[in-house]
């Protein structure tokens, strides 16, 4: 089992990519010559994910904080 320090350190790592593949799939398409909304989508998907499982880390930590 994770220790509470690591599910902190976890959490934060999955919000701090989402903000990375965000700004990579929106600067990147407005940056490079073409437009991809190919690109884009997946990059907005993939920021989703990450966001939302940083939230349920987090979640996770709260819920063991509550047991002790």
């Amino acid at each position: 089992m994770l220790k509470q320090k690591q599910i902190d350190n976890l959490s934060k790592y999955c919000y701090d990519i989402s903000k990375l593949v965000m700004g990579f799939a929106v600067v990147g398409n407005v940056i490079s010559d073409k437009f991809s909304w190919k690109a884009l989508t997946i990059g907005l998907i993939t920021a989703i994910v990450l966001l939302i499982m940083g939230f349920v880390i987090d979640r996770m930590e709260v819920s063991n904080n509550d047991k002790h």
